[in-house]
């Protein structure tokens, strides 16, 4: 099969040739194109550039687009600035100082509005180079609930959460960031993208308390999923950290494309998900695909393939995006695993 049509097919609840592969290396992949991180983050073509570069180099079958956790806050309003080259873009400060003050944002546009017109460039460019060659899933950025926390402060938007006369302003703010979302998963697919993703860690358990995210999150990460899917476009939901708690909610949403990261328990969450949506994951982006040796990257690999592949709904990736140093020959190991060993059985 090809890689379009393995990741395809799997999305889809079919059982492919064998497990495919992304890498979540957008970070490694400025680096090996010998960019920094500000260049790569702010230059759609030096995206292309990277990524292309690292997809003929490693063959992965998923290509995951992204510049790190503050496109959409750019957009929106927000402060946002790089601590040194080699690291991300960060929110540095909010784009209103009061939720009282919601109704001052207004939508965004995709094509003008702070680094999402470089991320829409950098996935026209790639569709057109790749083709058919990658499954290119180009991520929206932040989830509603994450983005709430990023324009008007995390402490903020928590406190607000349990004062009564403020649920309204909450609300209001999640229906805003919520239709931001989809606005940029749909420029992204309408530029090439076979499929988009939203990051909501902000609101998994390591942060907020299932009851939280059940009350407050879920229901608009749901709106997402099921808005893009009456125009047929899927998207991915990411929550970093242990979303043991969670998993099971996080598959209620509908999205075919569940991120989970190496904290996760995985014989729950297989279970909770078996039949419903397809997990990516988890080999431990830093312990082991950083500091660890190509054996420690096959023999975590190995245990992903034994406890998430049986029967389908799995895709081999690490468990979060890859640090900037991630060494050449870890990044082939999990490629070549996967290749050689990745097995639905």
């Amino acid at each position: 099969m090809t890689p379009l049509e393995r990741c395809r097919l799997v999305l889809e609840g079919g059982v492919p040739d064998r497990v495919p592969v992304c890498l979540l290396n957008f970070m490694p992949a400025a680096a090996m194109a010998g960019m920094s991180l500000r260049e790569y983050c702010t230059d759609g073509q030096a995206m292309a550039e990277a990524h292309i570069a690292a997809w003929e180099r490693y063959g992965h079958d998923m290509i995951d687009l992204e510049n790190g956790v503050a496109a959409l806050a750019s957009a929106v309003g927000c402060a946002v600035g790089f601590e040194e080259d080699s690291s991300p873009p960060w929110v540095t400060g909010p784009a209103l100082e009061r939720i009282e003050d919601v109704d001052q944002l207004r939508p965004i546009d995709p094509a003008r509005d702070g680094m999402l017109p470089e991320v829409v460039k950098a996935t026209r460019l790639i569709a057109e180079t790749v083709g058919d060659g990658a499954f290119l899933l180009a991520e929206a950025d932040q989830g509603p609930f994450s983005l709430a926390t990023q324009i008007v402060g995390i402490e903020e938007l928590l406190i607000a959460l349990v004062e009564p006369d403020k649920e309204e302003l909450v609300h209001r703010l999640l229906e805003y960031t919520t239709e931001q979302v989809i606005a940029y998963a749909r420029a992204l697919v309408a530029a090439g993208a076979h499929m988009t993703g939203m990051g909501d860690s902000i609101a998994g358990p390591d942060v907020c308390s299932p009851y939280i995210y059940r009350r407050v999150a879920l229901p608009y990460e749901r709106r997402v999923v099921e808005t893009l899917a009456a125009d047929g476009i899927a998207i991915d939901l990411h929550v970093c950290g242990d979303a043991t708690r969670i998993i099971g909610d996080m598959a209620a949403t509908g999205s075919p494309l569940l991120a989970v990261d190496y904290k996760i328990d995985r014989i729950a969450a297989k279970e909770a998900t078996r039949g419903r949506t397809t997990l990516i994951g988890t080999v431990d982006p830093s312990a082991v695909m950083t500091l660890g040796t190509p054996d420690d990257v096959r023999v975590a690999a190995r245990s992903d393939l034994e406890i998430l592949a049986p029967g389908g709904g799995f895709i081999l990736s690490p468990g979060c995006a890859l640090p900037y140093d991630a060494p050449d020959e870890n990044v082939r190991a999990l490629v070549e695993t996967a290749q050689t060993e990745g097995w639905y059985r």
